[in-house]
């Protein structure tokens, strides 16, 4: 895999840091994402759905804290560029989402506290 540097504009690139976080995912995922969506490229087929048997009780260990996104994630089958299908069977299936402890919010707003306060890139 490549990298390439890209210009864009401050205010998406905090736009899209953040909803990155907030989707467990990286803003280069969600831009070889959308570049392949764009250009019509695919690496693979398009993955099996999520058994509703297998997935509740590794969603609902999730929810009561028991296992990590990750951990369930993996359990699942589910590679990280699959975050969005592990999203729709949460909510799918009606299952609540973890409440965030105190601490796992704080190191989260730093997080995006320092992507606000990064300096600006001179062109």
């Amino acid at each position: 895999m490549r990298q390439f540097t890209m210009n864009i504009d401050d205010g998406l690139l905090r736009a899209a840091k953040a909803h990155a976080l907030n989707a467990g995912r990286s803003v280069s995922e969600i831009v070889r994402d959308l570049l392949a969506r764009e250009v019509g490229w695919a690496t693979a087929e398009a993955p099996a759905p999520l058994d509703g048997e297998q997935a509740r009780p590794v969603l609902l260990s999730y929810a009561e804290g028991r296992m990590s996104r990750r951990q369930a994630m993996d359990a699942l089958g589910l590679a990280p560029e699959r975050h969005p299908d592990f999203v729709e069977a949460m909510n799918t299936m009606s299952i609540p989402w973890p409440k965030p402890d105190s601490e796992q919010i704080e190191r989260e707003a730093e997080i995006l506290v320092q992507a606000m306060l990064e300096p600006k890139d001179a062109d």
